[in-house]
């Protein structure tokens, strides 16, 4: 029955890395449905990643303004009910919709057991504690995939998404006015976040600003809303700082024209630096080399949210065929749910991440090299290249 599926819905309607993480589940759905007709529905702030989603065939948006109250409910029950459904897999989605899918008629409605409405929602549901962090949150996606005969272990499917060629001429477009030389490689430091877990300071995305710079051309990138960061870190990066002609260059890019000349700009550059962020999960979808700062809070965690799919370095190091690396502070934490601030020993726990230790691990990405930093943490003043080992 499965198989004889013509057209199913996907839903995530959150925000953007949520939305990516939920590819690789779509990826094993195409696979098991190579000619249906899948179409996604996301907010209006991930519909992007839909829209970018090789697998997907189309992409309904849910506009705030279109569909909310009590009309623009029945308008999302109607649109939902014209394109005739026969499945609908819920990954994560608010009452709204979920009650849209059941009045529409949809005779297959799949999604995670966790909130009261769910289970009146839901008719092939799976039971499911996300806050328990018993898996990744890809592979959560993926696990309720079981009315279609696919399992987290049989699934070896990564984050997928693509570049639009006029995406991708404006990007080029920003490195030849912007004066991006090929000659040195680029760095994209993302320092913002939506606030859903803890951060880096700003002052050392500044540092590391300033140390990758002697190497690559630096871009500090932010979403809308985050200019006043990118600003205040690129100026402290100028401090100090001389102009030369033939060194790498730093400026910056604020993705206010859409989530698609972002995607583009990152997949003009070899490696990326981002905290737990949207951004970070579109970077490890494109195959970037990336390292990433997260907290030691459980659903903060990187078991739950960190890069998916990919080789993975850790606070010990780079090994052969790493490509993404997760840094996380080196400490007991014992909260599962939000930082005990001043209450705990530990904080702030963040800076104890050390600018030299991601320094020292995207150079290893980039370069292809591997990297100890045990090793390189025996020497007092260790010099960042004698601490790359070269492939053998």
């Amino acid at each position: 029955m499965q198989k004889d599926l013509k057209k199913v819905l996907v839903v995530r309607t959150d925000k953007i890395g949520d939305v990516v993480l939920t590819t690789p589940a779509i990826a094993a759905l195409r696979k098991k449905l190579p000619t249906a007709e899948i179409i996604g529905l996301a907010s209006s702030i991930g519909a992007d990643v839909y829209q970018l989603n090789p697998h997907l065939n189309a992409v309904i948006v849910l506009e705030k303004d279109f569909y909310s109250g009590v009309f623009g409910f029945f308008r999302l029950v109607k649109k939902i009910r014209t394109e005739k459904f026969q499945a609908a897999v819920c990954f994560q989605t608010i009452s709204f919709v979920a009650f849209a899918i059941l009045f529409s008629g949809i005779p297959v409605r799949i999604g995670p057991y966790s909130k009261w409405w769910s289970w009146l929602c839901y008719n092939f549901g799976r039971r499911q504690n996300r806050s328990a962090v018993e898996m990744h949150e890809a592979d959560y996606n993926i696990q309720l995939l079981k009315y279609f005969e696919i399992s987290v272990a049989g699934t070896k499917e990564k984050t997928h998404i693509s570049v639009s060629d006029e995406a991708r001429r404006e990007a080029l477009r920003f490195f030849v006015e912007k004066g991006i030389s090929k000659k040195f490689k680029t760095v994209a430091i993302h320092p913002g976040m939506a606030g859903s877990a803890l951060n880096w300071s700003e002052n050392q995305y500044i540092q590391l600003g300033k140390v990758l710079l002697k190497k690559y051309n630096i871009i500090i990138t932010g979403g809308p809303g985050e200019e006043a960061l990118v600003d205040k870190i690129l100026h402290g990066i100028s401090q100090g700082h001389n102009y030369q002609p033939d060194k790498p260059i730093f400026t910056k890019y604020i993705g206010t024209k859409g989530l698609k000349e972002m995607v583009a700009i990152l997949d003009h550059c070899d490696g990326v630096v981002a905290p737990s962020t949207g951004p970070m999960h579109l970077a490890v979808a494109l195959r970037k080399k990336v390292v990433s700062v997260f907290p030691p809070i459980k659903v903060q965690s990187a078991l739950r949210w960190g890069p998916y799919g990919e080789s993975m370095g850790t606070n010990l190091g780079i090994s052969q065929g790493d490509t993404v690396s997760v840094l996380v502070p080196d400490v007991n934490c014992a909260e599962d749910f939000r930082c005990a601030l001043s209450a705990c020993i530990y904080y702030p726990c963040m800076p104890r991440v050390a600018v030299a230790d991601i320094e020292l691990q995207i150079i290893a990405l980039i370069e292809g090299s591997t990297l100890s930093l045990v090793k390189a943490r025996t020497f007092s003043g260790y010099d960042l290249y004698d601490s790359l080992e070269g492939e053998e």
